[in-house]
């Protein structure tokens, strides 16, 4: 009698080890899930983003042009053009600073981000963003994605 109990308990240990893997592996898939879920969310979130930052831009024929050439050239602009394309311009580095970030915090998908990537390196080798850099409003940025657009006009041989 004492070997039979010895052996269902043998037998009920075997069958809560199995369901304790089958648990586990049960969490890893709903984790990934969703991570997937919110790499989802975020991307979305991005994507109205770009959206409405667009739409701001291009609301009238002035706010076009003072980004786009506080963009380019942002020594062309009078005092008052600068310091109004200066914010328009902080709008758009904002963004992508956020793309970048995303980015190093892995919640962009490799595909999401190489999409994303040229706006990116667009940004931070225009000649507004290196007004930017020589501005004390540079500070209010990350770190790490100010030195990577250091580091990116570098490589591409614009001095500060």
């Amino acid at each position: 009698m004492l070997e039979t109990l010895e052996a269902y308990a043998l037998i009920a240990e075997i069958i809560s080890a199995i369901a304790i893997i089958i648990s586990l592996v049960f969490v890893g898939v709903q984790i990934k899930a969703n991570t997937k879920a919110t790499q989802a969310s975020t991307f979305h979130e991005i994507a109205a983003l770009d959206i409405n930052i667009l739409l701001n831009f291009s609301s009238s024929p002035e706010l076009a042009r003072l980004i786009t050439t506080f963009r380019d050239d942002p020594d062309s602009l009078s005092e008052e053009e600068q310091i109004h394309g200066f914010y328009l311009f902080g709008a758009e580095v904002r963004h992508v600073e956020n793309l970048f970030l995303q980015n190093e915090n892995k919640m962009l998908s490799e595909k999401n981000w190489r999409s994303r990537k040229s706006l990116v390196n667009g940004v931070v080798l225009s000649a507004g963003f290196g007004a930017l850099l020589k501005h004390p409003f540079s500070k209010f940025f990350d770190g790490s994605f100010i030195e990577y657009g250091r580091n990116q006009r570098k490589k591409s041989g614009i001095k500060e």
